[in-house]
Parts: structure tokens; sequence; C-alpha cells
């Protein structure tokens, strides 16, 4: 047990680079070059505005330092409009160098019980450093159902010779067969879909896992018109409407980089019943995003919101919705200056850190919609 702490805690070693270079992206996309003259890249009064913007501790209640600029500022719309127009110029340039690094790309369709039903589609990111062993994150989008999560193996294994993404891996392939099976079981022998139960997929994907470990997870399931979501760590799920944020599943950590975690026996970690747990009703036309902490360290609300804008006017799949969201965080990570939702974290938490958090970012995007526009 000597290790618990190291492995417990998130690395806090992460790469300082410097601002991506845009200019071999401009030339991949064409008429980017004169989009870009006429409005420039985001600016950084707007992400400084975006840093000052309540954290899901401030929705639940919590005082934040009196410092703090209350994002119910004046200049919200302003902020709000320069994401806007900032968010397709970066989403075009991640897009246009899509094809590095990527480790996967999958898209599939759900059904649902009643008549709405899921497209949904996934994309992983490695950290630069682990590309060659596949990152530490992982999901899963259940076959012929409606289940979806995602899975953050904790990289602090590594130290003491543990593969730490062998525990995220094995718990969402055992999410993905418990959807299954429990649908496939009901439906033979009642004939109707069944009602599933996230924090049922998550226990019991918990006692299937044997390999040593530990992770954060999310997973969602849909019934009917309603969402249901279990979460514990700061992986999480965000729900679009309209282009306006709905709902934002809030982080459970135990101080600051230390999230709850689900793993093996002698991890000492939490237990899936501590998971947060919701039902949310959804729409047609909604957009649900999952992500694990490499997404939501490095992107706002709103930026993911104006991505995903720009991704629907588009026309994209939600795979490649998935992958240019992913490729944006990325671009976050690598920008030292960047004012991120990492570093307004660790302002809260009394210390000094500024830019984005190089990190395996992995992001699952499901569309709720009628089965006839599957």
């Amino acid at each position: 047990m000597f290790f618990l702490s190291s492995f417990c805690r998130r690395s806090s070693s992460f790469v300082d680079t410097t601002i991506i270079n845009l200019s071999p992206m401009l030339s991949c996309t064409p008429g980017l070059a004169r989009s870009t003259a006429r409005q420039g890249s985001l600016p950084r009064s707007c992400c400084q505005l975006l840093a000052s913007r309540p954290t899901a501790a401030t929705l639940l209640g919590q005082r934040l330092p009196s410092a703090v600029v209350e994002w119910n500022t004046p200049h919200k719309g302003t902020g709000v409009s320069r994401v806007t127009r900032g968010g397709p110029f970066l989403a075009m340039c991640c897009l246009a160098h899509g094809a590095l690094g990527a480790h996967a790309v999958d898209s599939w369709k759900l059904s649902s019980p009643t008549s709405l039903q899921l497209a949904a589609g996934a994309f992983m990111l490695p950290h630069p450093d682990k590309a060659l062993k596949g990152g530490e994150d992982w999901y899963f989008i259940a076959n012929n159902s409606r289940a979806v999560g995602v899975a953050d193996g904790v990289g602090g294994w590594a130290e003491v010779g543990v593969d730490a993404g062998a525990y995220a891996r094995q718990l969402m392939s055992h999410a993905a067969e418990v959807a299954d099976q429990t649908t496939a079981a009901s439906t033979s022998s009642s004939g109707q879909q069944p009602k599933l139960s996230a924090q049922d997929i998550l226990e019991r994907a918990y006692a299937l896992t044997t390999v040593r470990g530990s992770s954060t997870a999310c997973v969602a399931v849909l019934n009917g018109d309603s969402l249901a979501v279990s979460n514990i760590g700061d992986s999480g799920l965000l729900i679009l409407r309209g282009g306006s944020v709905a709902f934002h599943t809030p982080q459970q950590q135990h101080g600051f980089n230390f999230p709850f975690q689900i793993g093996s026996a002698d991890s000492m970690s939490d237990h899936p019943s501590t998971a947060q747990r919701f039902e949310v009703s959804v729409q047609p036309g909604d957009l649900i995003v999952l992500g694990t902490d490499g997404l939501w360290d490095n992107c706002f609300d709103e930026e993911v919101a104006s991505v995903l804008k720009y991704c629907c006017e588009q026309r994209m799949e939600v795979g490649k919705m998935a992958q240019v969201l992913a490729h944006y965080a990325r671009h976050r990570a690598s920008d030292s200056k960047f004012a991120s939702p990492f570093a307004y974290a660790a302002f809260t938490a009394g210390y000094a850190y500024m830019g984005g958090k190089m990190d395996d970012i992995t992001a699952v995007i499901c569309i709720v919609q009628h089965p006839a526009k599957i």
C-alpha cells in the first residue's frame, strides 16, 4: 500500500508547449486563410472572461474567492459571441489536422425502447507520450442498445509498472457486455426493450473487472426521453440543446487534481456506489457529449457548444464531430498561455498554474433523434 498516494493522485507533470503553429493547417483548408484575416484567432480577453465563469462547485453553493469575476457580468454576451466567431475557425484548423495522432473513429446506431434513438460516435486522441500504447482512456457504445460511457485510467499506476489504461479498457468492455446482455435477455423473455440503469451497468462492470488499476468513469443510458447518468470522478457529460448548455455533470474531487475513482481491491479507491446519479429529460436534436478530463480540463462549455455548432452546420457525422472536438481540445492543451478550465481550478485551489493540460482526450458524441432520421 506504500504507493497508494502516488497512483491515486493524478500525475502533476504536464507538458508546457508553445501555441500550435496554425500556418501549415491553413494551407490544408480552402479559404481558411481569408477567414483568418477577417476574424483572427480567439481573443485572449475572451479566454480570461471564460476562465472567470463559475464552476460546478459554485452552482452547488460553494463560495469562491471574491476576486473571481462572476459569469453574470455585463460582458457575458460579448464573450460568448467571441467564442462563436473564433470557435469555427479553430475547429476547422483541428479538422484539417485531424489525421495526426488519431486512435479511433467509430459510429453506431443505438435504439431506444420508445420513439427516440441515439446516433453515437467516438474519438480518442492519446497523450503524445502515450500514443504508442494507445493512451489510458477508453469508451464504449453498446451494440443494439442505448448505453454509452467513457473511462480514464489513473496514470500513477505506471509508476509501479502497471498498465494505467488496462483498467479503463476492461471496465468499458464489461460495461458494453452488461448493457447488451441485459437488453438481449429482457427482449427475448418479454419481447420489449428493458429500462436500463446506468448505475447497475457501472457496478456490474466494476465487479467483473479483474486487472489492477483504477479509473474515473461516466455511463449514460437512454430510456425513452429520459437520460440516466452515473458519473464518478472528473470525466463527465454535457447536454446541448439549441446550441446552449442544458446540463453538465459536476466533478467529484477529493482535492485538487485528485478525483474520485473506482479500482482494483489493492487500490483502496472509491466504491461505484459513490457515483453521482442523474435523470435528465432529453429532446430530439439534443447533443450529448461524454468526455474524459482531457476534454473538460481544456475546453469551456461555450467552446464545446461553438465547435459542435460549426460541425452541425457542416453536416458532419457524429464520429467526425468527436474527432474535431478532440483536436480542438488538443489545440487548447498545447497553449501554455491559455486560461484553461484546469488553470481556473488550480487558481481556486490556491495553486499558480497557467495554460492547458496535456492529456489523453476522449469524446463521445450522441444526437437524440427519431428513428426515421437515423
